[in-house]
C-alpha cells in the first residue's frame, strides 16, 4: 500500500450525529465561521457522488498566489509533510485533510504552457487548507457522522481536543434554524455579459478547425466567460446553485474576498488504497423537460459518431496521463461509454481505473494528470497552446479541479466545470465544449449555452439563449480574425 504523506500517525475520532443534524442548518451555521467549505453530492445518481462533507476553522493552509512563485507542487509537498498521517478506514471517506483547488493555469504551467493574458481575478492559482474535523453525510446509508483528528501531544500546534471540535461542529449544525426553501424567482444581479460576441466565438471555432485540418490537434476545448455584478452572499449563491443544478461533485470554498461555487458532474481523480478512478465526460445534448424531445436527444447522443470519437480521444489521453504514475498493465477502461442525465443536459462518460505505483503519492497523481484532459483536448500540450492563443481571459479555477487530499493518502478531485467564481462583487462563470474535425460552429456555441443554463437559472435567468440571441444570418465564409 502507498504510504500517505506525513510522518508519525495521528488518531481519528468518529462519532455518530443525532438525527437533528441536517445539511441545510449546517450550511448556515458553518457559513459564519472562519473559512467554511462544502464538498457535496446533491445528485440523484447513486453511482456518482455518495458523500457530503462540511467543515470550517482550518489549522493550516498552502496558498500560491501566482505562477511565478516556483513549483507549487514542491511547495505543497512541503506543507503536507509537516503533518502526521491518519490510518485509513473504509467507512470514513474523509479523515481530515487538505481541501482546496488547483487552477487550470497551475496545471498548464506544469507542461510549460504559461498564460499570455494577465489575471483579472483576485484568486490564488493553487489554494488548500488543512481541516482536522468535519461533518460527513453518507447518502447511501442515510446517516451523518463527525470526524476529528486526534493530534499527537507533542505536535507544535494548539487545538481544542477532538471531542471538543466535534461538539462545536454539532452545535453549529443544530443551532441554526432550518432555512426557508430557496427561490430562484428574482435575479441576483444584471444579466451576465460574455467576454466574446457570438461571431467571435464562431470565428475561434473556425480557427480551431483550421488547426485540426492542418494536423496540429484532434480536439480542442474552447470556452467563453460570462460576468455579472452581485451583492448576494456566497451562501445564497451556493444554495441557489445546488437547487438549480444539483451535482455529484458540488463544492463551496471560501477564498479571500469571494468564493468558489461549483456544481460539477465530473469526477477527475479518486484514489483509495492505491486504486485510481477517473471518469471523463464528453458529448452533450440539451435536456428541456419534454419527454419526447428528451428521449430523441438521448438516442441521438448515444448513436453519435462524433461524440463517441470525442470520448475515445480523451480516454486515450487519460490512459496516457495515468500511465505516468500507475503500475504497468494496471490501467483499463471499465466503461467506454455511459449515458448520464443531469438537470439541463445529457452527457456521455467513461470510467478508467488503474493501480498507483508503490511510493507514488496522491500529489504525484494530481501533478501527472493536471489539468484534466477532458477540458483541454488532444494532444494535450498543443491543445492548451491553442486555448492560450484564442481565449481572452484566464480560466482560473474553472477547468482546474476542486476537492481534497486526505490525511490517509486518499484523494477525491472534481473537474471544475459548472463553476462560478465570486470576486469582490463580480461573479464569473464559464462554459465551453470540445471542437473536433466535424464540429458545426453554431452547434458548438449553442452547446455552451446549454451547459451554462443551470448556472444562469441559479442567478435568476431561466434561459441564457434569451440573453444571447443568435444574430442572423451568420456568414460561414467570413474570414477568421486571429
Amino acid at each position: 500500500m502507498n504510504r500517505p504523506f506525513g510522518h508519525d500517525n495521528a488518531g481519528l475520532l468518529v462519532r455518530q450525529c443525532p438525527q437533528a443534524v441536517s445539511i441545510g442548518p449546517a450550511l448556515a451555521g458553518l457559513a459564519r465561521q472562519p473559512h467554511p467549505f462544502v464538498l457535496e453530492s446533491v445528485s440523484t445518481d447513486s453511482s456518482a457522488g455518495r458523500y457530503s462533507i462540511l467543515g470550517c476553522d482550518p489549522v493550516d493552509e498552502f496558498v500560491q498566489r501566482d505562477l511565478d512563485g516556483g513549483d507549487w507542487v514542491d511547495g505543497f509537498r512541503s506543507a503536507l509533510d509537516r503533518w502526521p498521517a491518519v490510518h485509513s478506514r473504509p467507512d470514513v471517506p474523509f479523515p481530515g485533510g487538505w481541501v482546496g483547488f488547483v487552477g487550470y493555469e497551475a496545471g498548464a504551467v506544469l507542461e510549460n504552457v504559461r498564460p499570455r493574458v494577465a489575471p483579472d481575478v483576485d484568486q490564488p492559482v493553487v489554494g488548500f487548507r488543512l481541516y482536522d474535523s468535519a461533518l460527513i453525510w453518507d447518502h447511501a446509508r442515510d446517516r451523518c457522522f463527525a470526524v476529528a483528528v486526534d493530534w499527537p501531544p507533542d505536535l507544535p500546534v494548539t487545538r481544542p481536543s477532538a471531542d471538543e471540535r466535534i461538539d462545536r461542529l454539532m452545535e453549529l449544525a443544530c443551532q441554526s434554524p432550518r432555512p426557508t426553501p430557496d427561490t430562484l424567482d428574482s435575479p441576483v444581479g444584471p444579466p451576465p455579459v460574455s467576454n466574446m460576441t457570438h461571431d467571435q466565438y464562431l470565428q475561434k471555432v473556425r480557427r480551431i478547425l483550421d488547426y485540426i485540418a492542418a494536423g496540429d490537434a484532434y480536439q480542442v476545448n474552447l470556452t467563453q466567460r460570462f460576468t455579472t455584478a452581485t451583492a448576494a452572499s456566497p451562501l445564497e449563491l451556493y444554495r441557489r446553485l445546488r437547487r438549480a443544478n444539483p451535482a455529484a461533485y458540488a463544492a463551496w470554498l471560501d477564498w479571500g474576498d469571494g468564493a468558489i461555487l461549483s456544481s460539477s458532474p465530473e469526477l477527475f481523480l479518486d484514489l483509495r488504497d492505491g486504486r485510481v478512478v477517473t471518469r471523463p465526460i464528453k458529448g452533450t445534448r440539451p435536456r428541456i423537460g419534454d419527454p419526447v424531445v428528451d428521449a430523441a436527444a438521448q438516442e441521438e447522443l448515444l448513436h453519435s459518431a462524433k461524440d463517441a470519437a470525442e470520448l475515445t480521444m480523451i480516454i486515450d489521453l487519460l490512459r496516457n496521463d495515468l500511465g505516468r504514475v500507475c503500475e504497468f498493465g494496471s490501467i483499463r477502461v471499465e466503461s467506454a461509454s455511459t449515458l448520464e442525465t443531469h438537470p439541463t443536459v445529457y452527457h456521455l462518460s467513461a470510467t478508467i481505473v488503474g493501480t498507483l505505483r508503490e511510493g507514488v503519492s496522491a500529489l504525484d497523481l494530481l501533478r501527472a494528470a493536471s489539468p484534466g484532459g477532458s477540458v483541454t483536448g488532444c494532444p494535450k500540450i498543443r491543445a492548451m497552446q491553442i486555448i492560450n492563443e484564442l481565449e481572452p481571459s484566464r480560466r482560473n479555477v474553472y477547468c482546474g479541479s476542486i476537492g481534497y487530499l486526505g490525511l490517509d493518502g486518499s484523494m477525491c478531485m472534481n473537474i471544475a466545470i459548472r463553476t462560478m467564481i465570486l470576486d469582490r462583487g463580480q461573479l464569473h462563470l464559464h462554459a465551453g465544449g470540445a471542437i473536433v474535425a466535424d464540429s458545426d460552429p453554431q452547434a458548438e456555441y449553442e452547446e455552451t449555452l446549454a451547459k451554462a443554463r443551470g448556472m444562469f437559472r441559479a442567478l435568476g435567468y431561466e434561459n441564457p439563449g434569451e440573453l444571447f440571441p443568435t444574430p442572423a444570418p451568420y456568414d460561414e465564409a467570413a474570414p477568421c480574425t486571429r
